[in-house]
């Protein structure tokens, strides 16, 4: 086993919690905005276009979602927006409620600092808005702990697509085999990670949004973790 030189993250439900509480924080948010352009929209048809939003990539090869379209979407659930105006009130909303929503446990701060004078790190994460990514990864201190932030939105494709893990190894000049990614969701994460030569660590901490059981044939993770407390001491046990 070659020895490891860079640890890389996913984001939600890896280093934050990203489940039903901030879920609902968009919901609310989206909600208000169809509200002050006098537009309603029934709870049940919300939820359910919205959970159809989030695995619409998984059923596509990979594309990821747009995210201008995947919110005029929601916006034409409750009526015809011809000049987009709605449209765009609606994804600041949700950018600005994504910001708001999230929290780091002070731990995972110093987690990073520690494992960045070992290692290097990089950061992927499954999102189709980058702004909200990178502006949450700044207010919260943690981008400047990554050499490199790479979003599916920028890519044009979410995980276990080969090109989010490619545009990482690329932008980092990776060798996969010195790599190990840390994430909690079995398809986007494990099995891409695996598929791209790299170790993965499955992080079982948080209420997840999108669940994948795991299929025959599939790889099984180097490590699973019940929390990402865990992680230090499993690296390591790897030197």
């Amino acid at each position: 086993m070659a020895k490891l030189s860079t640890v890389l993250f996913d984001y939600g439900n890896t280093l934050i919690a990203f489940g039903p509480d901030q879920q609902l924080a968009q919901a609310a948010a989206m909600t208000e905005v169809l509200s002050q352009a006098g537009l309603s929209v029934d709870e049940d048809k919300l939820t359910a276009v919205r959970k159809d939003q989030i695995m619409r990539p998984y059923r596509s090869g990979g594309k990821e979602n747009v995210f201008e379209e995947v919110c005029r979407e929601v916006v034409e659930l409750a009526g015809p927006d011809a000049s987009g105006e709605i449209t765009r009130a609606l994804m600041m909303a949700r950018q600005k409620a994504f910001i708001e929503s999230v929290t780091v446990n002070p731990e995972v701060l110093s987690l990073l600092e520690r494992l960045g004078k070992r290692y290097r790190l990089g950061f992927l994460s499954n999102y189709p808005c980058s702004h909200s990514i990178v502006s949450s990864l700044k207010q919260l201190g943690m981008h400047d702990f990554f050499e490199s932030v790479v979003v599916s939105a920028d890519v044009g494709f979410a995980k276990p697509h080969p090109d989010t893990y490619g545009t990482l190894i690329k932008e980092m000049s990776l060798d996969p085999a010195e790599a190990v990614y840390v994430g909690d969701n079995w398809l986007a994460d494990v099995q891409g990670a695996k598929r791209a030569g790299m170790r993965a660590i499955w992080v079982r901490e948080h209420i997840p949004y999108e669940t994948f059981e795991p299929e025959p044939g599939d790889i099984q993770p180097d490590a699973e973790i019940e929390s990402l407390s865990e992680l230090e001491s499993l690296l390591n046990s790897w030197a």
